[in-house]
């Protein structure tokens, strides 16, 4: 079995709406061996705030469809 990813969290620092720094942290299976949680900073991201909200907006409507919320009604 290969060594694969398990994605955990993403923190996302922004400033004056474009990406500043981030991190990422996660785990990885290593032929079932499951690690600790391990983080890695991000650098240099080609995106901005409103690339996230844009992506955020998919995610909401995709888990709106899964719960059968027809008013696509999101409370924050």
């Amino acid at each position: 079995m290969a060594k694969g990813l398990i994605p955990y969290k993403v923190v996302i620092e922004f400033e004056k709406g474009e990406f500043l720094n981030g991190v990422i942290l996660y785990k990885v299976n290593d032929g079932g061996q499951i690690s600790r949680i391990k983080s890695i900073g991000i650098k240099d991201a080609a995106f901005n705030k409103s690339t996230l909200n844009g992506v955020l907006q998919k995610f909401i409507k995709h888990a709106n469809q899964s719960e059968g919320v027809s008013d696509g009604q999101v409370d924050l």
